[in-house]
């Protein structure tokens, strides 16, 4: 018996050594490199995940393709938000103590905030698609940074189109969510610049009676309104409501939702006549012809945000340096969204580039508006 029990144990141990042996890189620890990606792949930001995952993965997949880093060929690993906060946290913390990443990106921190809290201490949290202002403003978290497009050029960049039509009274609607609470500061805070008064600013959630508001607005009369969410449900009964209440007597301004809108299946593209709205900037011409010939559609969304979001965090990663926040903040970064970039002390991007364009829907066709 005590033979057998030998050999059992030799077999396991020769097994065990030869999975070790013959098993790809990508199995052997201390032979990889693992960044986590907590991306929204059902819920309200699904089609933002997917985006991601495809310019997440064709990073990654250029950087082994180089040698990956510093000779480790780089593993993404992917867990779903399904866009909530409850389940952001749960996605970073498999990522850190299951999949045992080195770096973490994250989608929507913004809208769904918490994962910051259970992130290791000096291991880099990035977003691809959050405002900074909304997550590290009041409290700074040292170690949280952010590639997305500035709160305060959104506001500037709708504002201004605004002002090219001399409007001087706007109303304000938005989403009841802690970003749109960050945005609606900065649209108010612009709108003293260009002269122009808000005369009301209210916060929706998506079971609230939209037609009420509307009814008000149509009974204050503002030169514009501007509407901002990422609610289906909300957008849907908003927009329906404001073309059956007031139809295309105010014009009507948008955040960068209104195109993902125009273009989804829930709507009415009728609906959409007119409405004028900011938007990312399309990335350089490389990266927009190399994602298309991979995935067959173009960049949209944070595709070239979530690239270099990667390439960043690989550079990172080949540094290894010992203060995360000083190193993340005293470096800059080449990336296809903006050129060169760096980040400040909220761990924002700063950058000659806004990233933002304005657009128009005319004629059942989104056209770009110059500023």
């Amino acid at each position: 018996m005590k033979n057998l029990w030998l050999w059992m144990v030799v077999a396991i141990v020769l097994i065990g050594g030869y999975f070790v042996f013959f098993s790809k890189p990508s199995d052997v620890a201390g032979e990889t490199v693992k960044i986590g990606a907590a991306l929204a792949l059902s819920g309200d930001a699904a089609p933002w995940g997917e985006v991601s995952r495809n310019a997440a993965q064709l990073a990654v997949d250029e950087i082994n393709q180089g040698g990956g880093i510093n000779g480790k060929q780089v593993i993404l690993a992917v867990e779903d938000t399904k866009s909530s906060s409850k389940d952001s946290v749960t996605a970073v913390s498999k990522l850190v103590n299951v999949d045992k990443v080195q770096a973490v990106m994250i989608t929507w921190l913004d809208s769904y905030p918490g994962a910051e809290s259970v992130m290791p201490v000096n291991m880099p949290l990035v977003s691809q698609d959050a405002a900074i202002e909304s997550v590290n403003v009041p409290v700074n978290h040292p170690n949280v940074f952010s590639l997305w497009y500035r709160t305060a050029a959104k506001a500037e960049s709708v504002l201004g189109a605004m002002a090219q039509e001399q409007v001087k009274t706007a109303y304000i609607v938005t989403q009841n969510d802690s970003y749109y609470a960050t945005l609606n500061s900065f649209l108010k805070k612009e709108a003293g610049k260009q002269g122009i008064a808000i005369i009301a600013a209210e916060s929706l959630n998506p079971s609230d009676d939209a037609r009420t508001v509307v009814a008000k607005i149509k009974s204050l009369k503002p030169d514009a309104v501007f509407f901002g969410s990422y609610d289906d449900k909300l957008s849907v009964n908003f927009i329906k409501s404001y073309r059956d209440i007031i139809g295309y007597s105010i014009p009507f301004y948008g955040d960068e939702f209104i195109e993902q809108d125009f273009m989804g299946k829930s709507f009415n593209p009728a609906w959409f006549e007119g409405i004028t709205y900011y938007v990312p900037a399309d990335p350089n011409k490389a990266f927009a012809e190399k994602y298309m010939a991979r995935f067959g559609v173009g960049p949209k969304f944070s595709a070239g945000t979530t690239y270099d979001t990667v390439k960043i965090l690989a550079k990172y990663l080949a540094d290894m340096p010992s203060d995360t926040a000083a190193y993340m903040k005293g470096m800059s970064f080449n990336t296809v969204t903006y050129g060169k970039i760096s980040f400040d002390e909220i761990g924002g991007v700063v950058t000659d580039r806004t990233g933002i364009a304005i657009k128009r829907i005319s004629g059942g066709k989104i056209v770009s508006i110059p500023l």
